[in-house]
């Protein structure tokens, strides 16, 4: 299965790895799936125009430059672009720890 997007490792330590992902502008609706991942994930958007993340029975909402948000692991979420600019996030994927603790 190829991914939507560019990933670029940062850092890896014990508690978590850190990546930078870019997701191109021309992605469509159809390669921006809904899914789950194995990991507790804090989310930092960098840079991106109307992007939204939605999470399973919730309303979409706009990803903001600077915008801090969790994605607990299992959890079924998705992105959308709604402006066709390109998205840049960084994500850190907790190994060992919950995020009620970070």
């Amino acid at each position: 299965m190829s991914l939507p997007f560019k990933e670029v490792l940062v850092e890896s330590n014990l508690k978590y790895d850190r990546v930078i992902r870019e997701f191109s502008k021309d992605l469509s609706s159809e390669d921006l799936n809904w899914h789950r991942d194995k990991e507790d994930r804090l989310v930092e958007v960098k840079s991106g125009h109307e992007w939204y993340i939605q999470f399973e029975n919730e309303l979409p909402f706009i990803m903001s430059e600077g915008l801090e948000f969790r994605i607990p692991k299992y959890t079924w979420h998705r992105i959308i672009n709604k402006n066709r600019t390109n998205l840049v996030i960084e994500v850190r994927k907790y190994k060992w720890q919950d995020l009620n603790n970070i």
